[in-house]
C-alpha cells in the first residue's frame, strides 16, 4: 500500500506545474489581446476618452480629438489641448509621436521623437494651488531624441502682441549623465539657446546659456519687466575643474554677475545680485542696491548639501543645511538673519541689533520650525521696545500658519510716561497666526510689573501698523500728580468697515483710589470713578462712548478720545454740588490736560452766569483765564492754579477784572474752602477781600470803598462804602454787613442816596435800607426786611415830593418750589393806591397788580425830571412759564396825563387803556380825552409774535395801528422831549402803521392851523403856524409850512419827522425866512431873510443857513448873559437826597451852522459905543451861547467916554468863535477942542477893552482928558470934575473902569448918558450935569441943569442913518434948530 502512495504523489507535481504555465500563458494570451485592442481604433478612442476623464487638482484638462498609429511605437496624436478653468491655454492639430512606452518599466521615459508641425500658445494658465507638490527633480530616467515644434503661435495674452516661434531639441539625463540641448527663437523677438553636457566618468562638464530678448518679447513679458534682456552662461573646464560666468542685463542694469564654479560635483557661485530697480516697496528696499552673493553645495541623490550667504546694505542671511529636491523637504536648514536698516523692513520702523535665528526640518509644507528673535530695541513710529526676546517652536502649515510666541521687552517706549511705567518688564505668551500680509494674536497672556490681562494685536506686515488690545487689570497705579487708580478694562478685537483693518471695541473701568491733585479733590468732594465704552479704531485712536463720571459732589458723562502719541481729548456735560451744570472740554495729557470749563449759573448769590475759563498746563500747575457775566458787569480775568508737590492747592490771580475794577492776589485751597486775601482797585473800588474757611464753611470778609465806581453796563455810584462778612453755610448763609452810600443809577433809574446793614444768622435776619433822592421829585423811603430760609418780608414808608408812600401790607416772598412767591401787598401815595402779587423763578415769573388813582409821579423815584403829572386805575397781569410765550392784560385809564418841560407844560389829557399779549399775538386800543371831548384814539396789533425774549419778539412782529387824534398839540409834542422849541395849538392827525416798530411804516395825513411855536433858547415866536403832512413809512412829510414871525415876517417851507431816527425823533425841515425876527435874546436879536434848514436824528440836530440880517442888534460885553437855563458851578453836599449830577452825561446840544450877512442896520451897543454897522459872519457852536467868526465894519456912530461923546471915525470888530463871544476891537473916535485935536483908540477884546488918546499938540493923558472933558486945564477943575477925571484915568490904567462914580450912576439910573459939563461964562452956566436916554430907537433927549438956575433940553431925531435934526432950548430963553448931515468918505 506504501508503494501505490509513492508512486501517486509525483503526478500531482507535474499537473500543478502545468496548471500554473497554463495560467500564465492565459494572462500573457489576456495581456496581449488586450494591448492589441487598446492599440485598436477602439482603444484609442477609449484612451483619449480616458485622458479627457481626467481632472487634476490644478484646475488644468487635457483632451485628444483623435489617436492614429501605433500607442506602442508611433502614434499621430490629432488636435491636442490643454486648458485652464478660464479657457484654452495650447492647442496642437498634430503631434507626431515615437516613443518606448515599455521603457518606463526600466523607470525610464524614453521619446525617441515628438515633432509638433504647428501650435497655438493662447494664455499662461492659471492653476489652482492644491498646496499638494511633488518632487522638484524627477526621479526617472529622461530620453528625448528628437523635439520640435515647427510653428508655435504666442497670441497676444503672453506677450502682448502675436508672435511665432520655433523650437529645437534634445535631452539625456540619467545616472552618470546629462545632456540637455534647447534652441528656442520667437521671430522678431527672443531668442534661447541652453546646452548642458555633464559626463563623470568621461570627466565632461560642459555649460553654456544664452538668452536674448526685446523689451516687448515674450521673455520679458514672462517676468513682468518692459526692458530688453540679456542673459549668458559660459565657462570652460572639466567635471574635475570647471569655472564659468553668469551674467545678466536688464536693460542697461547688469542685474546678475556670477562667477560659478564646479569641481568634481562641488559647485560656487559667487558675485552680485541687483533687482532693486525692478522692484519695488519692501523688496526693493531690503534689496538695494545690490546683494552679494557667496555660496557651495553638492548635488547628489537629488539633495542639495552646502551653505548660501546673501548680504545688502539692508540686511545680511546666512544659511547652511540641506535640501532634498527629491522628498521636497529640509534637512537641520539653518538660518540666520540680521536687519541692519529697519526702515528697510517697515518704512516707520527703526531698530538696533534685530536679529533672526531659526531652524528648519522636514518636508517644505510641514517643516517643523524653532526660531529665536532678538533686538536691543526696535520701534514703530515713537512706539517701541528695547531689550527684546521672542522664541518659539512650531510647524508649519498651510495660511495662516500658527506660531508660539513667547515675548519679553524690559521696556515700552513711545507710551508716555505714564503708561511706560505699567508695561516696564512686558511679557507676552501665546500663539500668532502669520499670513503673507498680517501677524495676529488672539488671547495672548500679557504680565508686566503692574499690568496682568490678556492682549488681541495685529501686525500689518507690508506698512508696519499694529493694533492692540488688552483685557486686563491695572492695580494700584500710581499718576504722578494725580494719584492712584485701578483700572479694568474688556475688549475686544474685530474687523474693521469694510472687513479692512482691526477694531478693538470693550469697556472699561477706572476707579480712584487716592487723589492727589487739591484742585480735582474740591470739585469732586471725593474719589471719582469712570465707566466707559471702549473703541480703537483702525486709525490707531481709542475712543471713550458714553463715559460717566461720579463723586460726592460732581458727576460728568461726554465723550472722547486718546490719540496714539497718549494725549486725551474729552467733552461732555454734568453737575457740580456748589458750581451747578457746567460743560467740560479736556485736551492734553490726563495728569496735566487742557481744560475749559463753562459753568452756566456757579453763584447765584453773586449773579455769576456763563463763566468760561480755560486752564493750560504747566510745569508749576495750570495757567488759567476766565470770563463771564456778574452782577456786577462782564469780567475777565487770568492767573495760575499751583500745586506744589506735598502742598496744597494754590490759586494765584494775577487779575480779574469786572467793571474796571481789578482784583489781585493768592488763594491757598484747604480743607473747607480758600484761605487768603484779594486786593480790589480800580474803577472806582478799593478795599480789599478776606478768605478763610471757618470749619468746613467758608469765610469771606469785605471791605470796599467806591468813588465815581462803575458797577455794571448800566450801574454807576457816586460815592459808597462796603462793610461785609459771610459765612456760605450749605445750611444757611451768614452775613454781617453795613452799606452807604450816594448817587447810584442804574440807565434812567436813580437812586440819589442809600444805606442799608444786614444781619443774617444761618440765612435768617434782618435787612434795614434806605433810599432818598432829590432830582426830579424829592423822595425818602426806608424799608426793613425780615429773612429767614424760605422767605422775605419786606416793609417800606417814606415820602416823595413831600407826599407820604408806604406799603400798607408788607411784601412778602415766600419760596415756592424752585422759585419765589410774593403774597398781594398794598402800596399807597398822595391818595392812590396799588396792590401786586406775583410769582417768580429763574425761568418763568407771573405779575398780577391793580392800581386806583395812582399819581404817576411815582415813576420819578426810577426816573427823575420824567415829569409825568397825573394818575392811573386799572389792572395789569402778566406770565410768563418755562420755555412757554408770555400772555397778560391790562386794563388801564390815566387822569389828566401831563408833562412839564423847560418852558411850557402840556395840556393834561385823559387817556384809556386796554391791552392784551397772547402767545402769538400782542393787541392794544387806547382813547384819550380833553376838556371832557374825545381828542384821540389808537389801536395796534402784533402777530405774529416770533421768538426770542418779550422785547425782541414786540419790535420785530408785523405791526398794524391806527391813530386818529384832534386836540392840543403840547401833549403829543412833550412826549417827543424836544426841548429846543415848544409846539402849542390845535393839531389833527390821522395814521394808519405797518411795517414793525423797530421800523415803522405809516400811511396817514396830519394838519394844524393857529398853532404856536416858541423857543425859550433863542427867544423865537411863531404864531398863526399852517402846517399840512402825510405819513410815509416811518417818517411824517411835512408838505406846508407857514407861521408868522415878528411884525411883517413871515416864514415857510417842507420837512420831514422821522419816527423811527436812529436815536430818536428825526427832525429835517427847510424854511424860507422873509424879515422874520428868529432870534429875540437881551444880547443879541435878529429879524432875517434866507433859507435854514433843522436836521436831527433824534440827539441834538443841526441849524443850518444862509441869511441876510434884514435887521439886528448886538451888545458887546453881555454875550454870557442870556442861556437856555442858567447854569451854576454849584455843588451840593449834605443835602437830604444826596444828590451828586457830577456824573450826569448832558443830551447831546443843538448846534448852529448859519452864515448871516448885514449890508446894514447892525446895531452895536455896549461900552460906551452906540453904532451901526455892516457885517459878514458865520455862526456856529450852540443856539444858546453861539460862536461866531467874521467881521464887522463900521458905518456911524458915537462912542462915549466919561461922559463925553466922541464920533467915531472908524471900526472894526473881528469874531474869532469864542465863547462866549469876545470879538477883537478896532474902533477910533475923533474930538476938537479949543486948540487941540484929540483921537480916542480902542482896542483888546470886548470884555477887556484898551483905551488910549493922542492930542496934536501932545500933552500928558491927564491934562489931554482934563481939556477934552471939561474945556480946561487940569489946575482950573472944581471937586467935582476932579473926581470925574480921577475916575477917567483909572480906567484908562486899569482897562477896568476903576472907580466910576458917575458911570455908576448912569446904570442905576436906567441912562443911555451921564456926564458932567463945564462951566461957560458966556451963558453963565456953571458946572453941570446933562442926563439923556434914547426915547425911541430914533429919538433921543438929554436934560442940563447947573443946579443954580440954569437948565436946558435937548432933542436929536434921526431921519436916516444920514440926515439928523437937532433942537434946544434953555432957561437963558435961547431956541435952536438944525440939521445934521454926515457922510463917511
Amino acid at each position: 500500500m506504501l508503494t501505490e502512495v509513492a508512486a501517486a504523489a509525483p503526478v500531482k507535481r507535474t499537473r500543478w506545474w502545468r496548471w500554473l504555465i497554463t495560467a500564465l500563458l492565459g494572462l500573457v494570451a489576456l495581456l496581449a489581446a488586450a494591448l492589441f485592442i487598446l492599440d485598436t481604433s477602439i482603444g484609442h478612442r477609449w484612451v483619449a476618452d480616458q485622458i479627457a476623464a481626467q481632472k487634476p487638482s490644478n484646475g488644468l484638462r487635457y483632451s485628444v480629438g483623435r489617436i492614429d498609429g501605433s500607442l506602442f511605437s508611433k502614434a499621430v496624436l490629432i488636435d491636442v489641448r490643454i486648458r485652464d478653468q478660464k479657457g484654452l491655454v495650447f492647442r496642437a492639430p498634430r503631434a507626431d509621436l515615437e516613443w518606448s512606452p515599455f521603457a518606463w518599466f526600466s523607470n525610464r521615459l524614453d521619446i525617441s521623437r515628438l515633432v509638433i508641425p504647428r501650435a497655438l500658445f493662447a494664455k499662461v494658465p492659471e492653476t489652482i494651488k492644491t498646496g499638494r507638490k511633488g518632487p522638484t527633480l524627477p526621479s526617472f530616467d529622461i530620453r528625448i531624441g528628437e523635439l520640435r515644434v515647427d510653428r508655435l503661435t504666442i497670441a497676444p495674452a503672453v506677450s502682448g502682441a502675436a508672435r511665432t516661434a520655433r523650437l529645437a531639441g534634445r535631452a539625456d539625463i540619467r545616472s552618470g549623465r546629462a545632456l540637455v540641448d534647447l534652441t528656442a527663437v520667437v521671430a522678431g523677438s527672443d531668442t534661447l539657446v541652453v546646452k548642458l553636457d555633464a559626463e563623470p566618468d568621461r570627466d565632461r562638464f560642459d555649460a553654456d546659456v544664452r538668452a536674448r530678448g526685446s523689451a516687448s518679447g515674450v521673455l520679458a513679458k514672462l517676468i513682468g519687466i518692459a526692458r530688453p534682456i540679456a542673459f549668458d552662461v559660459a565657462g570652460n573646464g572639466t567635471w574635475k575643474t570647471w569655472r564659468g560666468k553668469a551674467q545678466g542685463d536688464i536693460g542697461d542694469v547688469r542685474a546678475i554677475d556670477l562667477a560659478l564654479g564646479n569641481k568634481a560635483g562641488s559647485y560656487s557661485l559667487t558675485g552680485t545680485l541687483t533687482p532693486a530697480p525692478f522692484t519695488k516697496g519692501k523688496l526693493m528696499r531690503l534689496t538695494s542696491p545690490r546683494i552679494v552673493v557667496n555660496g557651495a553645495a553638492t548635488l547628489l541623490n537629488r539633495r542639495l548639501d552646502g551653505t548660501l550667504g546673501l548680504r545688502s546694505a539692508a540686511l545680511v542671511v546666512d544659511a547652511t543645511g540641506v535640501i532634498d529636491l527629491a522628498e521636497n523637504s529640509y534637512r537641520n536648514v539653518r538660518v540666520a538673519a540680521r536687519l541692519l536698516r529697519p526702515p528697510a523692513l517697515f518704512p516707520n520702523m527703526s531698530g538696533r541689533n534685530i536679529q533672526l535665528r531659526a531652524i528648519l526640518d522636514g518636508a517644505f509644507a510641514t517643516a517643523a520650525f524653532d526660531y529665536r528673535l532678538t533686538a536691543d530695541r526696535f520701534a514703530f513710529d515713537q512706539n517701541g521696545f528695547e531689550v527684546a526676546r521672542a522664541a518659539g517652536k512650531g510647524r508649519l502649515s498651510k495660511s495662516p500658519v500658527s506660531v508660539p510666541v513667547k515675548f519679553s521687552a524690559v521696556r515700552v517706549t513711545g507710551v508716555g510716561d505714564v503708561a511706560g511705567g505699567i508695561l516696564h518688564n512686558l511679557t507676552l505668551d501665546g500663539v500668532l497666526r502669520v499670513t503673507s500680509k498680517f501677524i495676529t494674536g488672539d488671547n495672548l497672556r500679557l504680565r508686566s510689573d503692574k499690568l496682568t490681562g490678556r492682549i488681541n494685536l495685529i501686525l500689518d506686515l507690508k506698512t508696519g501698523h499694529y493694533e492692540v488690545g488688552i483685557n486686563g487689570a491695572l492695580g494700584r497705579y500710581l499718576i504722578p500728580g494725580l494719584g492712584i487708580v485701578d483700572v479694568t478694562s474688556k475688549l475686544q478685537a474685530v474687523p474693521g468697515p469694510n472687513g479692512k483693518g482691526l477694531r478693538i471695541i470693550g469697556s472699561g473701568t477706572a476707579q480712584m483710589v487716592r487723589l492727589d491733585n487739591a484742585f480735582f479733590r474740591s470739585l469732586a468732594g471725593g474719589l471719582p470713578r469712570i465707566v466707559t465704552g471702549l473703541e480703537r479704531t483702525p486709525d490707531g485712536i481709542l475712543h471713550f462712548k458714553g463715559l460717566v463720571l461720579t463723586a460726592p459732589q460732581i458727576r460728568i458723562t461726554g465723550t472722547g478720545f486718546r490719540r496714539r502719541d497718549g494725549t486725551f481729548y474729552f467733552e461732555g456735560s454734568g453737575r457740580q454740588a456748589t458750581y451747578g451744570p457746567f460743560t467740560i472740554k479736556l485736551d492734553g495729557r490726563i495728569e496735566k490736560p487742557t481744560l475749559d470749563l463753562v459753568f452756566e449759573r456757579p453763584n447765584e448769590t453773586m449773579g455769576l452766569t456763563n463763566v468760561i475759563a480755560h486752564l493750560d498746563p504747566t510745569a508749576e500747575g495750570f495757567a488759567f483765564t476766565a470770563r463771564g457775566g456778574s452782577r456786577l458787569g462782564p469780567f475777565t480775568g487770568n492767573g495760575a492754579i499751583l500745586l506744589p508737590r506735598g502742598g496744597n492747592a494754590i490759586v494765584s490771580i494775577t487779575q480779574l477784572d469786572v467793571s474796571g475794577t481789578r482784583l489781585n492776589g493768592a488763594l491757598e485751597v484747604v480743607d473747607g474752602g480758600f484761605n487768603g486775601r484779594l486786593a480790589v482797585a480800580g474803577g472806582g473800588i478799593s478795599g480789599e477781600l478776606l478768605l478763610r474757611p471757618v470749619g468746613d464753611v467758608q469765610r469771606i470778609e469785605a471791605h470796599l470803598d467806591a468813588s465815581s465806581a462803575k458797577l455794571a453796563d448800566m450801574v454807576t455810584l457816586r460815592r459808597g462804602h462796603l462793610d461785609l462778612v459771610a459765612l456760605l453755610d450749605p445750611a444757611g448763609t451768614s452775613i454781617e454787613a453795613t452799606a452807604t452810600g450816594n448817587g447810584l443809577k442804574r440807565g434812567s433809574l436813580t437812586i440819589g442816596r442809600f444805606a442799608g446793614n444786614a444781619t443774617l444768622r444761618g440765612g435768617v435776619g434782618q435787612i434795614k435800607a434806605a433810599i432818598s433822592g432829590s432830582r426830579g421829585r424829592a423822595f425818602d423811603i426806608q424799608s426793613v426786611t425780615q429773612v429767614t430760609a424760605d422767605s422775605y418780608s419786606v416793609s417800606a414808608q417814606g415820602t416823595l415830593d413831600r407826599r407820604p408812600l408806604k406799603l400798607i401790607t408788607p411784601a412778602v416772598f415766600t419760596r415756592d418750589g424752585d422759585g419765589w412767591r410774593l403774597a398781594p401787598t398794598k402800596l399807597s401815595f398822595a391818595g392812590g393806591d396799588a396792590q401786586i402779587a406775583g410769582r417768580f423763578t429763574g425761568r418763568s415769573s407771573a405779575i398780577d397788580a391793580s392800581m386806583t388813582r395812582m399819581p404817576l409821579a411815582i415813576l420819578d423815584i426810577g426816573f427823575p425830571g420824567l415829569g409825568l403829572g397825573g394818575s392811573t386805575s386799572g389792572k395789569l397781569a402778566f406770565s410768563q412759564g418755562e420755555g412757554q410765550a408770555p400772555t397778560g392784560r391790562m386794563d388801564m385809564t390815566v387822569r389828566g396825563l401831563t408833562r412839564s418841560g423847560l418852558v411850557l407844560s402840556s395840556q393834561p389829557i385823559d387817556v384809556g387803556i386796554a391791552a392784551v399779549l397772547q402767545p402769538n399775538k400782542a393787541a392794544a386800543r387806547a382813547i384819550m380825552s380833553s376838556g371832557g371831548k374825545t381828542v384821540g384814539r389808537a389801536q395796534a396789533q402784533l402777530t405774529p409774535l416770533g421768538s426770542g425774549d418779550l422785547a425782541t419778539r414786540l419790535t420785530h412782529a408785523p405791526l398794524f395801528a391806527q391813530l386818529r387824534y384832534n386836540g392840543p398839540a403840547d401833549t403829543l409834542w412833550r412826549l417827543a422831549n424836544i426841548e429846543l422849541f415848544d409846539l402849542t395849538g390845535p393839531v389833527a392827525i390821522g395814521a394808519d402803521l405797518g411795517g414793525t416798530i423797530n421800523d415803522p411804516s405809516i400811511r396817514g395825513v396830519l394838519q394844524a392851523n393857529g398853532a404856536k411855536i416858541e423857543s425859550g433858547v433863542t427867544g423865537t415866536v411863531l404864531t398863526n403856524v399852517q402846517a399840512t403832512g402825510r405819513f410815509g413809512g416811518s417818517k411824517l412829510v411835512i408838505d406846508r409850512f407857514n407861521a408868522d414871525a415878528g411884525k411883517g415876517g413871515r416864514v415857510s417851507g417842507t420837512g420831514v419827522f422821522d419816527l423811527a431816527a436812529a436815536r430818536g425823533f428825526g427832525i429835517d425841515l427847510s424854511v424860507r425866512a422873509e424879515n422874520a425876527q428868529l432870534i429875540n435874546r437881551d444880547d443879541i436879536a435878529a429879524t432875517v431873510t434866507g433859507p435854514l434848514s433843522f436836521k436831527s436824528d433824534g440827539s441834538g440836530g443841526v441849524i443850518a443857513g444862509d441869511v441876510v440880517l434884514d435887521k439886528s442888534r448886538y451888545r458887546l460885553g453881555q454875550a454870557s448873559v442870556a442861556s437856555a437855563v442858567p447854569r451854576l458851578n454849584i455843588r451840593e453836599i449834605n443835602i437830604p437826597g444826596g444828590d451828586d449830577d457830577g456824573d450826569i452825561v448832558p443830551s447831546k446840544p443843538w448846534r448852529l451852522d448859519v452864515r448871516a450877512r448885514a449890508p446894514n442896520r447892525l446895531t452895536v451897543s455896549g461900552l460906551g459905543l452906540a453904532s451901526e454897522w455892516s457885517a459878514d459872519l458865520k455862526i456856529g457852536g450852540v443856539p444858546d451861547n453861539p460862536a461866531i467868526t467874521g467881521r464887522a465894519d463900521l458905518i456911524r456912530g458915537d462912542y462915549e467916554f466919561a461922559g463925553r461923546e466922541f464920533e467915531l471915525e472908524r471900526g472894526i470888530i473881528l469874531f474869532a468863535g469864542e465863547v462866549p463871544a469876545n470879538p477883537s476891537l478896532d474902533i477910533a473916535a475923533n474930538a476938537d477942542s479949543t486948540g487941540l485935536r484929540a483921537t480916542i483908540r480902542v482896542t483888546g477884546n470886548a470884555l477887556k477893552p484898551d483905551i488910549s488918546f493922542a492930542s496934536v499938540p501932545a500933552l500928558p493923558e491927564d491934562e489931554l482928558l482934563s481939556r477934552l472933558l471939561f474945556g480946561t486945564s487940569i489946575t482950573n477943575l472944581s471937586a467935582p470934575e476932579a473926581l470925574q477925571l480921577a475916575a477917567a484915568v483909572a480906567a484908562l490904567q486899569d482897562g477896568k473902569g476903576g472907580l466910576n462914580p458917575i458911570n455908576a450912576v448912569r446904570r442905576a439910573a436906567g441912562l443911555d448918558r451921564l456926564r458932567i459939563l463945564p462951566a461957560d461964562p458966556q451963558t453963565g452956566q456953571g458946572t453941570s450935569v446933562a442926563a439923556g436916554k434914547y426915547i425911541t430907537r430914533k429919538l433921543f433927549a438929554e436934560i442940563i441943569t447947573d443946579g443954580a438956575g440954569y437948565s436946558a433940553t435937548q432933542v436929536e431925531f434921526q431921519v436916516t442913518r444920514w440926515l439928523s435934526l437937532l433942537s434946544s432950548i434953555s432957561t437963558l430963553g435961547r431956541q435952536s434948530a438944525n440939521v445934521r448931515v454926515s457922510k463917511d468918505y
